[in-house]
């Protein structure tokens, strides 16, 4: 019981960060600019363009979405 509900509260973060990057990519990409030159680099690109957040942010909505719904299907 405990692994469905681990799995269903992964799923719970990653739609939740979906929805975020759907609504307000721009200032959710510039929350996470730290770590190594690279990483910051990557987190300006998706600033900079916002509809490439935006997809990303969808598929996470749907990924969560169909990850969650595979915990209540019966074994």
């Amino acid at each position: 019981m405990w692994a469905k509900r681990l799995k269903e509260t992964a799923a719970i973060l990653t739609v939740g960060d979906g929805v975020i990057a759907l609504l307000a990519p721009r200032e959710h990409s510039l929350l996470w600019e730290t770590g190594p030159e690279s990483v910051r680099k990557l987190v300006r690109f998706f600033a900079e363009n916002p509809s490439y957040l935006r997809i990303i942010g969808a598929t996470q909505i749907a990924f969560g979405a169909w990850y969650a719904l595979r915990q209540y299907r019966e074994d």
